[in-house]
């Protein structure tokens, strides 16, 4: 039998591009069938960070496309933002608007769908009293905004859901675990926004989905008082050290997380660097919610059964049954507030 011996150094250079290579196929955070994977950034990453200036990041085209250059933006008012957070979160909303709108318009009271992480969500609609007495194209119309808020519901709940599973222990790629990114100061902010961007997007009627995207993401980026790739650069320097220690993949400990979701005020209020941006008013969001469809006379329901091995760990922190759902309207304060008190 032949042995091959490796010394420390050796093994850690041979594990770090094992990890650098599967993070370059995988796309890091994210990917699957129904939104495009994308590059994900996170502090301590062995492919290290990229920063970028906020009118160069590239052809966003958004929904399978090679064109678009992700990583990291800093703006004064949201702090980092994570352009593949957001193109992903995006891309869900889209895919969820046109999911929805067909079941919708078919008078579907329960449908199910799925996308990156392995759970079934399962939805249950209750329609208004009068809604076969519309027209037709009143009910499409309807049906058309009814959706969009949904879609962007459901993107930003299938993200905080991503969050949680990876906070304990979910590996996107089977093999290395992504908990070093969970809850990240940025992710939250990032996905948030990328579901409202993409909203946005849906409504607009003159312009292809790509087109209003890309107008959308550097208008945005204005607004909060994005900065040059250098600042973010600096941005970065600061925080190390405070923010987490150490800098590839196994060693690194987050010793700062955002585990606002929107609980407390109903906006995700972003993390913002000591010292860059002096005296700046964040600018906060506000998170979507099932009330909203409300107004047109839709009650909608929302379960997730989760089917990765992590379910058991993430219902004993609730004292949940094995045969419930989770229900994020009900179960999200309660994961998150275990959570809260585990970093503690």
């Amino acid at each position: 039998m032949i042995q091959i011996k490796f010394d420390k150094s050796v093994t850690v250079c041979f594990y770090a591009a094992l990890l650098l290579l599967v993070l370059i196929v995988s796309g890091g955070c994210g990917g699957g069938k129904k939104a495009h994977m994308r590059f994900g950034a996170f502090f301590g990453s062995p492919a290290g960070m990229k920063f970028y200036d906020a009118q160069d990041l590239g052809t966003p085209h958004f929904r399978f496309s090679i064109k678009e250059k992700n990583g990291m933006v800093y703006t004064c008012k949201g702090g980092f933002i994570d352009t593949g957070h957001l193109r992903e979160a995006a891309d869900r909303t889209a895919y969820f608007s046109e999911l929805t709108y067909r079941n919708l318009v078919d008078k579907k009271s329960e449908f199910s769908f799925h996308l990156i992480e392995p759970s079934l969500y399962s939805v249950k609609v209750s329609y208004p009293s009068n809604w076969g007495e519309i027209s037709t194209q009143d009910r499409e119309k309807i049906a058309s905004e009814v959706s969009i808020l949904l879609s962007q519901y459901f993107a930003h709940t299938s993200m905080v859901w991503h969050e949680i599973m990876t906070w304990y222990g979910y590996a996107t790629l089977k093999v290395f675990p992504d908990t070093i990114s969970a809850f990240s100061c940025e992710d939250g902010y990032s996905d948030l926004l990328g579901t409202r961007l993409g909203a946005e997007a849906l409504r607009d009627k003159k312009q292809r989905y790509n087109d209003a995207m890309t107008e959308l993401i550097y208008k945005e980026l204005r607004e909060l008082d994005a900065q040059p790739a250098e600042v973010g650069k600096q941005a970065a320097e600061k925080v190390k050290g405070k923010w987490y220690t150490g800098g590839l993949y196994f060693f690194v400990d987050m010793k700062k997380h955002n585990f606002d979701i929107g609980l407390d005020d109903g906006s995700i209020t972003p993390v913002l660097v000591p010292g860059i941006c002096p005296d700046v008013v964040p600018k906060l969001y506000a998170v979507p919610d099932l009330k909203q469809v409300e107004q047109y006379g839709f009650r909608v329901e929302v379960e997730i059964e989760p089917r990765v091995f992590k379910k058991k760990k993430i219902y004993e922190s609730i004292g949940l049954d094995k045969e419930s759902r989770i229900k994020p309207e009900v179960h999200f304060p309660l994961i998150m507030a275990n959570i809260e008190k585990q970093t503690k």
